[in-house]
């Protein structure tokens, strides 16, 4: 859309929310520029209260880098974080924004009908794009590194993306193609996470990593990097999986093989792995919600 086009958008949606009467807006969106923001704060949400949603420990993608201009758009309005890790970067860095961490919800379904695997496996979820976010070379170089591959324990990745063809050559390049599968996009990867020995994420970071929340719903122990944000407040290390320092691929590597080679501990964390995960139940979330909303309605609106 051109400049004005953009514009006739924006009054249109003003005239749309005052005319539905919406007291509340929960504002998921990036930050564009400073101009384009006053434009929403004092234009659009000109009689709204508005609570802002924070999903990434990228801060900057939804807080500008200028405390004044934070003080002047966001001053009474309040910050809703996925994950504790980074209401406390908004914190440090934001002292004067108002802040409440709040956990999104995780529900899985039980797979009725499990798949015919012919082999053990552990598994990977995640999209294979420029930015590299999930890393996964990183997750291959460390399992070409480690015994998995000697004792015929599969890797499974789920996803797709502009990297693909990439990771499937690095498997070749390290002799792993053999024990690696790369299944693409799945669309239900919870018949994969249930049956998987366990599930591993190597991220650069993260919000809130729900692959994790599930495969524990599902009684699958994990193996994360401890990155920004979210592994932390999920892995009990030693309890539902293994919790590695950030960016220690020897560590990492160390960990997938105790996974497989202490099985008392394996079977320890695999029993853990449900009851570790209830503060991410739809009930506790809802009334959590239910208390903020109540409150923000009732707050004066002060633009």
């Amino acid at each position: 859309l051109s400049t004005l086009g953009k514009a006739k958008a924006y009054i249109q949606l003003q005239k749309s929310i005052q005319r539905n009467g919406f007291h509340v807006i929960i504002d998921h969106r990036y930050r564009l520029n400073k101009a384009t923001e006053l434009f929403w704060q004092k234009v659009i949400y000109r009689q709204q209260n508005v609570l802002h949603y924070i999903h990434s420990a990228r801060l900057y993608n939804y807080i500008f880098t200028s405390k004044i201009w934070n003080k002047l758009l966001f001053k009474h309005q309040l910050f809703v974080c996925v994950a504790k890790g980074i209401e406390e970067k908004v914190r440090t860095v934001f002292p004067a924004l108002h802040t409440q961490t709040i956990y999104n919800y995780v529900q899985v379904d039980e797979p009725t009908v499990l798949m015919d695997m012919p082999q053990k496996y552990i598994v990977a979820l995640g999209r294979m794009d420029h930015s590299n976010v999930k890393q996964i070379d990183v997750l291959l170089a460390c399992y070409a590194a480690s015994t998995l591959p000697l004792h015929h324990i599969h890797l499974l990745i789920l996803g797709d993306g502009i990297r693909l063809k990439q990771m499937q050559q690095l498997a070749i390049d390290l002799g792993i193609s053999n024990t690696v599968s790369f299944k693409g996009f799945v669309k239900n990867p919870c018949p994969y996470l249930k049956q998987a020995l366990f599930t591993t994420l190597t991220s650069k970071y993260e919000g809130l990593p729900t692959v994790l929340i599930e495969s524990l719903l599902l009684g699958t122990p994990v193996v994360s990097f401890n990155c920004a944000t979210g592994p932390n407040e999920i892995v009990e290390d030693g309890q539902n999986g293994l919790l590695v320092a950030d960016q220690n691929t020897d560590q990492f590597t160390q960990a997938l093989n105790q996974m497989i080679d202490d099985v008392e501990q394996y079977q320890y964390m695999k029993n853990n792995c449900q009851s570790t995960v209830s503060k991410f139940q739809k009930a506790f979330i809802k009334a959590q919600w239910q208390q903020l909303l109540s409150g923000t309605r009732s707050h004066k609106i002060r633009k």
